[in-house]
């Protein structure tokens, strides 16, 4: 090989070599590897993404009774901030918050995401009122309180947040794995098994940066 091939050679690996250095990295800066969660708050999805909270201070999660929710229409929780003196101030833009030890996103109110892989699952809770019912003793009509529960993922590279439905899952998620796809369309119990399918797709699925 010639003195100027072996020069060209010698860049043409070490630019690769740069290259991939740098994207491992990236990859490795995914919260889906962190070693440890960083406290604080996420102003924005790339700050959860990253492992990255940049707002500090005294954070606590605050819950609503079932009556707040229905009445005032409010969500269930609420994140605020103590100052010096004890005071409470209510936190109004941000994306989610990490406690050290879990992980919020801020959607209808708090809600924690389990940081598994590719999709990350959280739940969305709350409360509706339903139709009322007349309770004889004191002639009165009262409402009952329902339940509410929803689940979501998200998607740890775009941050493309989703509903857990089988519609999602054969439309948008599960065709990035023709084989397990397939599965899923040949599966009669899918509905029921809607974060099996999750949980495959993470396992064989690495994330990567584009």
């Amino acid at each position: 090989m010639s003195p100027m091939k072996q020069v060209w050679c010698f860049f043409a690996i070490f630019f690769i070599s740069m290259i991939s250095a740098a994207q491992n990295k990236d990859e490795a800066d995914l919260i889906i590897y962190a070693h440890a969660l960083k406290k604080g708050l996420y102003k924005s999805f790339e700050e959860f993404q990253t492992n990255n909270p940049s707002g500090e201070g005294d954070l606590v999660i605050k819950n609503r009774s079932s009556a707040a929710q229905i009445y005032l229409l409010a969500n269930r929780n609420e994140l605020v901030m103590r100052d010096a003196a004890g005071q409470e101030h209510k936190i109004k833009n941000y994306w989610g918050y990490c406690d050290g030890q879990y992980i919020y996103i801020k959607d209808n109110g708090l809600n924690k995401i389990e940081p598994a892989g590719y999709y990350c699952i959280y739940e969305l809770r709350g409360v509706q009122p339903s139709r009322g019912y007349y309770n004889q003793a004191d002639m009165t009509v009262n409402s009952i309180s329902t339940p509410v529960r929803l689940k979501k993922v998200i998607n740890i590279i775009t941050g493309e947040i989703l509903e857990l439905s089988a519609y999602n899952l054969k439309k948008y998620i599960l065709p990035q794995d023709k084989d397990l796809l397939e599965e899923f369309r040949r599966d009669n119990a899918r509905k029921d098994q809607l974060e099996y399918y999750i949980d495959q797709f993470n396992q064989r699925n690495k994330p990567v940066f584009q």
